[in-house]
């Protein structure tokens, strides 16, 4: 195990990017300050946040070397600020972190098993919620491919897994190009695991999960409807991005099916969604 030392460079930078997530920033990182004991550092990248979680934040960050806090004079969007906040990172390891998350001292396992093995891969900590329930991470890419695999029983099947708690080395990190900026929000992680994919990175689960306060900072600026509209048109920009559009309209349907099944009271908030994404495109074209 590493010993903390102010004076030595930083093995993990953890990037938070927050935008109005209020007192959840504050409580993510007095978390890890009393619970990580590798050298760590923290840079947070606020997107012009209207209330007063930037100013929480700088609280907890009085006179500590460690934590950076970067304010943005706009919000420049998840992928973009996660990009800029890495420019200052100089930790080996990445660890790309939510603001409504809190840290569980079993990452520090974790951790130390990454730098003990010192792997260039995508890591992926388990997500728990503040229930205690275990949260999904693993998702099919959505192509027609992976979907056909997944049917047959391939064991040739990728995933990709929610953002909110990524871990990174830098030489992989690199080889993906970062986050991809061609989305202001939703669908970026999904965009990170399909170059994986393509790039040929290996993906690791970690046994160790961080507390994940699901929509503590979406749910507090979209309602429903709204949030559901920016994932439909991240979702349609990905497929166009990679010459994939005609996938969209053919998986599409299959997964509405399934959701109308399994999960019939959001189906008609993502019908909706759908439409106005539609026609909110038509009108901007």
């Amino acid at each position: 195990m590493t010993k903390m030392n102010k004076g030595i460079q930083p093995e993990i930078s953890i990037i938070i990017v927050n935008y109005n997530s209020n007192g959840l920033l504050a409580d993510c990182i007095e978390s890890i300050i009393k619970l990580i004991r590798i050298n760590f550092e923290i840079i947070v990248f606020d997107n012009d946040s209207e209330d007063d979680s930037i100013l929480k934040a700088e609280k907890k960050s009085d006179h500590n070397e460690r934590i950076k806090l970067i304010r943005s004079a706009e919000n420049i969007g998840f992928a973009k600020a996660n990009n800029k906040a890495t420019e200052l990172a100089k930790g080996k390891y990445l660890h790309f972190l939510n603001p409504d998350t809190i840290i569980n001292s079993e990452l520090n396992k974790g951790y130390e098993k990454l730098l003990d093995d010192n792997r260039n891969a995508v890591f992926v900590t388990g997500l728990t919620e503040s229930d205690g329930s275990v949260h999904k991470m693993k998702h099919l890419i959505p192509t027609i491919g992976n979907y056909f695999n997944a049917l047959i029983g391939s064991r040739n099947i990728s995933h990709w897994n929610i953002g909110a708690s990524i871990i990174i080395d830098r030489t992989s990190y690199r080889t993906i190009g970062g986050w991809a900026e061609d989305y202001f929000m939703y669908a970026e992680d999904l965009d990170l695991f399909y170059q994986t994919q393509v790039k040929k990175i290996p993906v690791v689960y970690m046994d160790c999960s961080v507390t994940h306060i699901g929509k503590g900072t979406t749910g507090k600026i979209w309602n429903n409807l709204q949030r559901a509209i920016l994932i439909e048109r991240s979702t349609r920009r990905f497929y166009s991005k990679y010459n994939m559009t005609y996938q969209y309209f053919i998986i599409r349907p299959i997964q509405l099916a399934y959701m109308l099944i399994k999960f019939p009271r959001s189906f008609p908030v993502t019908i909706k969604a759908i439409v106005k994404s539609f026609c909110k495109a038509n009108a901007e074209n």
